[in-house]
């Protein structure tokens, strides 16, 4: 019995008060008022009673619970009681409001209008700011700059590897490759061509549909090579909308006549391009053939055939230094026929000394 009353309170708790009765009239038929778990299960049909709206049943039940033993139960079916039979108050007909009946029946034929047409409402006043405009030419050019800039620093679809060919004492080639990873070309690219042809620095510019973008330049002097590539740079970023700082590049030579000690110095400021992932920006240096001649922050470089391979860091400042001898061929040779002369020398003197003398021709 108690399992069935603890369904029919969960059932109750719920609000099904139709299953809590159907649940309860059994157990009550077989338990009489009198008894207390009679008079537990009449306790909550009152309550399931009152949540149907079926007060008559409701208050009978309470008069009969106020005769019960136990005294809980006494209690409670008279504060119940007592709200049971409590006269119900006029409600003041100012406190709702009703509404009138709509005739919500479709006229068939014509009919004449017996209420005038509402205009329509007049359109919302302007906001504060004044009527909407189409964009000046300005703000679309910042936005394509904008999104220029976001392409190349944010797509991750770029790849830039730079080449410098210390061709001879004096004498350097460089070359660009911008490849695009998404394989097809980018504004941006299309732009930086395109400006470098206009301005006639002397690069060779080859352009592909699926994104490749590569320059290679003649072979200049030191200054010359210095000068082509802080120019290139700062056409690079005016095409990609950014303020790219002026590279650094400087060779320092000496002559010795049987080659040239050369010292290349390089620095790249890449702090606006904190964003550019890391590894695609790279630059390879020939001829290296030895890593000690080498310094470089913060990445150092590796050997690749007979070069220098460097990835760059973005978001920081990038150095490289390489000490190297460029070698004179026709310094050499002359060392080596001075050598040859001095040798020669030597043992025609060790000759004299054994009084074997000079070589004479015959009479």
């Amino acid at each position: 019995m108690s399992t069935g009353l603890s369904a029919a309170e969960r059932a109750l708790e719920r609000g099904d008060y139709g299953l809590c009765l159907r649940l309860l009239e059994p157990l009550a038929e077989a338990s009489p008022i009198t008894e207390p778990e009679g008079a537990a299960i009449r306790m909550v049909m009152v309550t399931a009673w009152m949540g149907q709206g079926e007060e008559r049943k409701a208050i009978s039940t309470c008069r009969l619970l106020t005769r019960c033993k136990d005294p809980d139960l006494r209690n409670r079916a008279r504060q119940l009681l007592s709200v049971l039979e409590a006269p119900s108050l006029e409600r003041p007909a100012r406190w709702s409001m009703q509404l009138p009946t709509l005739d919500m029946t479709p006229r068939v034929g014509k009919g004449t209008v017996t209420g005038r047409r509402r205009r329509r409402p007049p359109p919302p006043p302007p906001p504060p700011t004044g009527p909407t405009q189409a964009p000046s030419a300005g703000f679309a050019a910042l936005v394509l700059a904008v999104l220029l800039g976001l392409t190349l620093l944010l797509s991750g679809c770029v790849r830039v590897s730079a080449g410098i060919d210390l061709a001879g004492p004096d004498r350097l080639t460089l070359d660009w490759r911008i490849n695009s990873l998404s394989g097809h070309s980018l504004p941006w690219q299309q732009n930086f061509a395109k400006a470098l042809r206009q301005e006639g620095l002397g690069w060779t510019v080859n352009q592909s549909r699926e994104g490749s973008l590569n320059l290679v330049s003649p072979t200049v002097g030191a200054e010359r090579a210095a000068t082509l590539l802080r120019s290139s740079v700062e056409l690079a970023g005016r095409s990609a909308g950014l303020n790219l700082p002026t590279p650094d590049l400087s060779v320092v030579e000496r002559n010795w006549l049987i080659g040239v000690q050369q010292q290349l110095n390089l620095r790249l400021d890449l702090s606006p391009l904190a964003e550019f992932p890391a590894g695609d920006l790279q630059i390879s240096i020939t001829p290296v053939r030895d890593l000690k001649q080498v310094n470089s922050s913060p990445m150092t470089g590796r050997l690749k055939g007979n070069g220098l391979l460097w990835t760059l860091e973005s978001g920081t400042i990038n150095t490289l230094q390489i000490r190297r001898w460029q070698w004179s061929p026709l310094g050499l040779g002359s060392v080596l026929i001075g050598l040859l002369l001095l040798l020669s020398f030597l043992l025609q003197s060790v000759r004299v000394r054994l009084g074997y003398g000079y070589p004479e021709l015959p009479s």
